[in-house]
């Protein structure tokens, strides 16, 4: 119950609120922001576990294993959340192996944070579902998995982040997290300051 409560927080801080502030900060009309705000977080949804898990089995193969079991999506509804995907590999015979597979996706959502940076600082575009999704995908889907996985090895879970700090240390595990993280929320600061900013012509929506 009390792991529920905790990442149902965080996703309504990591998530939601940014997405609210993003639509009713903006300049869109309230026609294009209500289907935004509904049907972005169902994206999210369907999107955060597969990533995540893909992201594993990228980096099992690229070490030479194989993935014998993949569940993609947790049962959210029953109160699994990103620990109820998972992926079962083998053949590692090495611990950088495990490294790289256990790392991936924290290096993928490295590579969407400075990717959604680039693309949304300079507002390539405008139209209200795009810029939201791509803040989603590109910003905020990286940042709750940074944020619900360091939260998780504080709490003493034994997932990705656990295995990486046996593996790394824990000093060099815990400065790249608060970079990473540091990074994230100041990407998600700066989207939102372009997108609330009062542009000088309306978007389109």
């Amino acid at each position: 119950m009390n792991n529920l409560v905790f990442v149902t927080f965080e996703i309504l801080v990591v998530v939601v609120a940014p997405l609210l502030i993003l639509y009713l900060k903006g300049d869109w009309p309230l026609r294009s922001t209500i289907p935004c705000l509904v049907t972005i977080p169902v994206l999210w949804y369907l999107t955060y576990s597969p990533l995540h898990e893909l992201s594993h089995v990228v980096g099992t193969y690229l070490v030479g294993g194989r993935v014998t079991y993949i569940k993609l999506i947790p049962r959210f509804w029953m109160g699994e959340f990103s620990g109820g995907a998972m992926i079962t590999p083998e053949g590692f015979v090495h611990d950088w192996q495990w490294l790289v597979m256990t790392s991936s996706p924290y290096i993928l959502d490295v590579a969407c944070v400075a990717a959604g940076y680039a693309v949304l600082r300079r507002r390539f575009f405008r139209h209200s579902f795009a810029v939201g999704f791509t803040f989603m995908l590109l910003c905020l889907r990286p940042a709750f998995d940074l944020v619900c996985e360091t939260v998780a090895l504080i709490a003493g879970g034994r997932g990705d982040l656990y295995h990486t700090e046996k593996t790394i240390g824990g000093a060099t595990i815990w400065t790249l997290l608060a970079v990473s993280i540091g990074a994230s929320a100041t990407t998600v600061f700066i989207v939102l300051r372009r997108f609330t900013e009062r542009p000088t012509s309306a978007p389109p929506v």
